[in-house]
């Protein structure tokens, strides 16, 4: 935690992280996004088999270019520079979450999950949704 000035898009009114590569995202402003905050433990319970279940770090609600505010996106934030470095837990994790929001998506809710390396900045990831 830290007494840096946040984002006024962002849900929470202090720097709260567990990597360099999330306050980063913390104290971003990304023109796109309307509002973003910092997922709490647990909060979203995704099962896994490595682990009883799994929570991401991150939501953003993105506002589109004809100004339609329905792309949801949740990301996992790992500061690492590339997939081989990430731990083997890790992996099952992330891959556990990214089939729990494809699910999602066939049942009807439009949600977007995305891992965030140290190589990739959130607005990129945006940007990349948008397209």
């Amino acid at each position: 935690m830290d007494n840096g000035i946040v984002s006024e898009k962002f849900l929470y009114d202090s720097i709260v992280y567990d990597s360099p590569l999330e306050r980063e995202n913390v104290i971003a402003d990304i023109d796109e996004v309307v509002v973003y905050g910092k997922i709490p433990r647990r909060s979203i319970s995704i099962p896994t088999i490595a682990d009883s279940s799994y929570s991401p770090d991150f939501m953003y609600v993105v506002r589109k270019a004809d100004g339609e505010q329905v792309l949801n996106v949740v990301v996992e934030t790992k500061g690492v520079e590339n997939e081989a470095q990430l731990r083997g837990n890790e992996n099952i994790k992330i891959s556990c979450a990214e089939r729990f929001f494809e699910q999602l998506e066939i049942d009807g809710y439009k949600v977007s999950f995305k891992k965030q390396l140290n190589n990739k900045a959130m607005k990129s990831i945006i940007d990349d949704l948008l397209k």
